[in-house]
């Protein structure tokens, strides 16, 4: 039986990646960033009460290598899932340290324990396709220079070199994954698909009357975090580690997203979103992130279940159900 550490297990994609290594047969730890009377009830929202009693939970953060130590020591692990840190790109310039300290130092910390206490680990790190800052060239590739415009991608960019020093000098098995977006149904309310889908079902319900957003043109390559998390543990099956691209390959704007999701509910979204547009931030991209997943595809045979209108349609029909956690926690590629 494989034995998997998850850093980050309480979030979207280690809860989905966590629940779906259970199903698998695998030995699960967790990486808890506070104490277990505040994670708790959090958690049994999103867990069976058989999974919560399975896994073996720890307590631990990035910005200290004594509790790395022992997570990993207890853990024992066959591979490691670093998912952990700092996920919000706009609010990397108002802790740009903190940034650094959490995701750069944070995995340099993890796999030099790795290193030393368990260096035939698999490792897998999960980057952002925000190291590609303005793109060179539209899709990006693991080829694709890299050139980020904030303080989160940079520190995602130190942390990956990081990651490919210690593969080729202390030959450990470290495969980095390069994420696009990536959503579900356990998306927190700060990010833009979760509030669209919560405006409307408030709509629905005649709880609420507009939804204002500031701007519709940006494009994104959307992908469903479900899919996502498998990527990352073919990644770790693979006969060599390397770099994933995990994205769609396409490109959607933000009012296709919209359009879906108030489409869901049987409304035009014209009749309710009102637009603000302001000038954009300097270092947001509007257009041209978009992945090209080939490598994924061709070398470890990954392959996507959920479409971008499927995903954006789940999103809206679990608020519309009031969907338990439990339930939008289900890390199975249900097409709906």
């Amino acid at each position: 039986m494989k034995r998997a550490a998850i850093t980050g297990i309480a979030g979207q994609d280690g809860t989905y990646l966590a629940r779906w290594l259970l199903s698998q047969g695998y030995t699960v730890h967790g990486l808890l960033q506070f104490p277990w009377d505040r994670e708790e009830p959090g958690l049994r929202r999103r867990f069976t009460p058989e999974m919560m009693s399975t896994v073996g939970w720890h307590n631990g953060s990035l910005e200290d290598p004594f509790s790395l130590v022992r997570f990993l020591k207890a853990a024992q692990p066959d591979e490691i899932y670093h998912l952990a840190g700092l996920t919000d790109s706009r609010q990397s310039f108002l802790v740009p340290e903190e940034s650094v300290l959490a995701i750069t130092l944070g995995t340099l910390r993890l796999i030099e324990a790795a290193r030393e206490f368990c260096p035939q680990a698999r490792i897998f790190l999960a980057s952002s396709s925000e190291v590609f800052g303005v793109p060179t060239e539209t899709p990006q590739s693991e080829s694709t220079p890299r050139q980020p415009v904030t303080p989160y991608g940079i520190a995602k960019l130190a942390a990956d070199h990081f990651a490919r020093l210690h593969r080729e000098k202390y030959q450990q098995f470290i495969s980095i994954g390069i994420l696009y977006n990536h959503e579900s149904p356990l998306r927190p309310p700060n990010y833009l698909s979760c509030r669209v889908a919560r405006a409307v079902a408030a709509i629905q319900r005649g709880e609420l009357r507009e939804l204002h957003l500031s701007d519709l043109t940006p494009e994104r390559d959307w992908s469903d975090a479900r899919d996502f998390v498998r990527g990352f543990w073919q990644s770790l099956q693979a006969k060599d580690s390397a770099e994933f691209v995990f994205a769609s390959g396409q490109s959607h704007t933000v009012a296709e997203l919209v359009e879906i999701a108030f489409r869901t509910a049987g409304l035009d979204y014209r009749e309710f979103v009102k637009t603000n547009q302001r000038a954009p931030a300097a270092t947001q991209v509007l257009a041209g992130l978009c992945g090209k997943p080939a490598r994924a595809v061709n070398e470890l045979g990954w392959k996507p279940e959920w479409s971008f209108s499927d995903t954006i349609r789940d999103l809206v029909q679990a608020e519309l159900e009031s969907r338990p956690e439990i339930d939008r926690a289900d890390p199975s590629p249900r097409r709906k």
